[in-house]
């Protein structure tokens, strides 16, 4: 086990995460506002569960990609700790996701140079559009330095809170509540056997627009 967590931002934003709560198991990812917690989203990851063996990187701040020495997004989380300490990470993510709890990290890393670097770490779970708790919002915060890539770390303590439930949690769903970029499509009828539709996502900008894309600008297509 470990101490309280002490990092402002992790602390900032697990209050928030609090609030948007309210009594509840856990908040819907659509109902996050990204200007809430902007002094932190370069920290931040949200992890998504495909099936209950498999977890993936769905998105991830910059600060964890310069940590890993690449883009993150689709890579299986454990990737972020040292081979000796990925299966108690897995335990942690089951943990946040089945039990739930919230759980927090203490980090330690050591590179080729003999350089060490602490993190901390926070996991909360998070609700699909459809209510079903198969996401993770994350938060990593070490202290800035030149590290030898990729930055793996071992786990010394941790902390897992299960959560309360305080309010009836049965009804209601939050899509139409949440704000471009983290809300989920809702399913929509096709016919057997008709191709997928194809929608062009630009941060949420019109797909039509003829308006020049400034370079390096992501752009994704995929489909429902």
């Amino acid at each position: 086990m470990g101490s309280k967590m002490k990092t402002d931002a992790l602390v900032k934003l697990r209050d928030y995460w609090e609030s948007l709560r309210n009594g509840r198991v856990a908040p819907y990812r659509a109902e996050l506002d990204p200007r809430r917690f902007e002094d932190v989203l370069e920290h931040m990851f949200i992890l998504e569960q495909l099936n209950p063996d498999q977890i993936r990187v769905r998105l991830a701040g910059m600060r964890l990609c310069e940590m890993m020495g690449m883009e993150v997004r689709g890579m299986p989380p454990e990737a972020f700790v040292t081979s000796d300490h990925r299966r108690l990470f897995t335990q942690h993510l089951a943990s946040v996701l089945t039990t739930p709890s919230v759980v927090e990290l203490d980090l330690r890393t050591t590179d080729t140079f003999g350089k060490t670097m602490k993190a901390q770490m926070v996991l909360l779970p998070l609700r699909s559009d459809f209510g079903e708790i198969t996401r993770i919002m994350g938060c990593i915060v070490s202290a800035r330095g030149a590290m030898r890539t990729p930055v793996n770390f071992r786990i010394d303590s941790y902390r897992a809170d299960p959560i309360v439930v305080t309010v009836d949690d049965s009804a209601g769903t939050a899509q139409g509540h949440g704000l471009p970029g983290f809300s989920e499509p809702a399913p929509q009828f096709a016919p057997r056997n008709a191709p997928p539709p194809l929608r062009a996502v630009v941060d949420n900008a019109d797909a039509n627009a003829r308006t020049p894309r400034r370079q390096g600008h992501l752009r994704i297509v995929s489909g429902d």
